[in-house]
């Protein structure tokens, strides 16, 4: 059964609102995800842990929601 908050617009999997608006989040080489921004925290979270992890954070950079390309506007 999917999450109450799933927002199907969004790639990720910690959405909070299925109405919330979605950014592109770069990858890097060419690579994006969509997602709202639970799910872009999430990722953002995620990369700073790995960049800790295996030393070399300057390969994992967090993305700024705030500078995300807006892909899909919320409604409601």
């Amino acid at each position: 059964m999917a999450h109450c908050g799933k927002n199907w617009n969004c790639d990720g999997d910690h959405c909070t609102d299925p109405y919330s608006e979605v950014r592109v989040y770069p990858l890097g080489s060419g690579g994006n995800l969509i997602l709202c921004q639970s799910c872009a925290a999430h990722e953002n979270a995620f990369r700073y842990q790995r960049g800790k992890d295996t030393g070399r954070p300057q390969d994992w950079p967090q993305v700024n929601w705030f500078e995300c390309r807006v892909c899909r506007p919320c409604r409601g």
